[in-house]
C-alpha cells in the first residue's frame, strides 16, 4: 500500500491531530504530512455534500442483522479468517476503498478508484498479503479519519503512544469518549449496513479485542470468533508489523526496536487480561473460539465448526466459495523470524496466564519460529 489512512480523514478532525502532537512531529516528515493534508482537504466538500444528502437516510437505517466481529490479535490469523469469511454472499464487509474514503465513499464510488487503486493496492505492511481496493479491511481505520480516541493513530503519532494504546480498552476511555466511540462505530455500522443493502456486516480490527464487552453492550445480539496463536510467533510478527506499518505511516520520529518490542509485549498483556475477563460478559452462544493451527489444518471444518457454534445460516451456500479462497492461498507462506532469548523470556514472564489459559507451551530455548 503507497497510501495513507489519513488521506480520507475529516480535514478539521485531521488539524486537530496535528495540534495535539505538534511538539513530536518531524520535520523530515513534512512532505508526507502536507500530502496527507492535501488530499484531506480536496475530499473535505465532497465530504459535506454526502453528509448533507445522506445522513438522515444513515442515521434511520434500522440493523436487522446483527454484525459478526472477528477477534484477536495482530498477526493470529484474524486476516486469513477475514477473507474465507466475507466469501459468504450472505455477509458484508468494509473493504479498502470504503474504510479509508469513508466520509465520501457514497457520493464518489463511480469516481474514486480510478484515483484510489494505485494507492490502495500492493503488499499490507509487515507481510505479503495482497492489498487490493475491495480486500476486506479493518473499520479501526475509518473510526481513526473520524475521531482521537482509537489505538490506529499510534502508528502515525508514536511519541504519544501510550495515550493511543489506553484509547483500545473501555477503561481508557472517559464516559464522553466512550460516548463518542460508541456513536461512531454505530454511525459507521448503519452507513455500511446501508451501502450493503442490511447485510449482516463482518467486522475485523484487532484492538477490539481489548473492547469485547464495550461491544457486547453496544450490540447485545451481536457474536464473536475470536481466534488464537502460539504469542512467540504473533509477537515477533507484530513487532515487525508495528516497525515497518510505523516508517510507512508516521509524522513523527520513528521509536527504537526496544521500545516497540516492550510496547507490544504490555499490549499484547493488556488485551488478554481484559478479553478473559470480558468473556464473563458475553452468552456462551454468542462466541466461539478457534486456534490458528485448526484453521490452517482443516479450515473448512473449522469454518463449520464456527456457523454450527453461533447457528449462522448459509454455509452450505458458502462452502464451495471459501474452498475456492483456500485453493487460492496454498503458495502463501508465512514470515519465518528467530526468536531472540530478550524477547523470549519477556513473554515467559508477562504472558504466563495465556499460555495456561490456552494450554500452549512455554519456550525455553531459542531457535526459528
Amino acid at each position: 500500500m503507497t497510501g495513507h489512512y489519513m488521506y480520507g480523514c475529516d480535514y478539521d478532525h485531521f488539524l486537530h491531530l496535528l495540534e495535539e502532537n505538534r511538539d513530536h512531529l518531524d520535520p523530515a516528515q513534512e512532505a508526507r504530512i502536507q500530502d496527507c493534508l492535501h488530499q484531506s482537504r480536496r475530499l473535505r466538500p465532497y465530504a459535506k455534500i454526502e453528509r448533507f444528502f445522506w445522513d438522515k437516510r444513515i442515521r434511520a437505517v434500522k440493523v436487522e442483522k446483527p454484525p459478526l466481529f472477528i477477534l484477536g490479535h495482530w498477526r493470529s490469523g484474524t486476516t486469513y479468517l477475514f477473507n474465507l469469511l466475507s466469501c459468504d454472499p450472505d455477509t458484508a464487509f468494509m473493504d479498502s476503498l470504503t474504510t479509508f474514503t469513508f466520509h465520501n465513499f457514497l457520493l464518489l464510488r463511480y469516481h474514486l478508484p480510478k484515483y484510489y487503486n494505485q494507492a490502495l493496492t500492493g503488499d499490507r505492511c509487515g507481510d505479503d498479503m495482497e492489498f487490493l481496493p475491495h480486500s476486506p479491511q479493518e473499520e479501526c481505520y475509518a473510526i481513526a479519519d473520524c475521531i482521537d480516541e482509537t489505538f490506529t493513530h499510534l502508528i502515525t503519532f508514536p511519541q504519544n503512544y501510550q495515550k493511543y494504546m489506553d484509547y483500545a480498552f473501555e477503561d481508557g476511555l472517559t464516559p464522553e469518549q466512550r460516548r463518542r466511540w460508541c456513536e461512531t462505530h454505530e454511525y459507521l455500522l448503519k452507513k455500511i449496513t446501508y451501502f450493503r443493502k442490511g447485510k449482516r456486516i463482518l467486522f475485523k480490527s484487532p484492538d477490539n479485542t481489548a473492547k469485547m464487552g464495550m461491544l457486547h453492550d453496544l450490540y447485545p445480539e451481536a457474536k464473536f470468533i475470536h481466534i488464537y496463536r502460539d504469542p512467540y510467533k504473533v509477537l515477533m510478527s507484530t513487532i515487525n508489523m508495528f516497525e515497518e506499518g510505523i516508517r510507512a505511516m508516521t509524522f513523527e520520529p520513528v521509536p527504537s526496536h526496544e521500545l516497540i518490542e516492550k510496547m507490544a509485549v504490555q499490549f499484547y498483556k493488556r488485551i488478554y487480561t481484559r478479553y478473559l475477563k470480558d468473556m464473563a460478559r458475553v452468552p456462551k452462544e454468542q462466541l466461539v473460539e478457534i486456534a490458528y493451527s485448526d484453521l490452517v489444518k482443516a479450515p473448512i471444518d473449522t469454518l463449520a465448526q464456527i456457523y454450527n457454534t453461533l447457528s449462522l445460516p448459509g454455509f452450505d451456500r458458502a462452502r464451495p466459495l471459501m474452498q475456492a479462497h483456500v485453493d487460492s492461498q496454498k503458495a502463501y507462506r508465512t514470515n519465518q523470524f528467530t526468536l531472540a532469548p530478550s524477547l523470549r523470556d519477556q513473554i515467559n514472564s508477562e504472558l504466563g496466564f495465556f499460555f495456561a489459559h490456552y494450554h500452549i507451551p512455554m519456550k525455553t530455548a531459542e531457535g526459528a519460529i
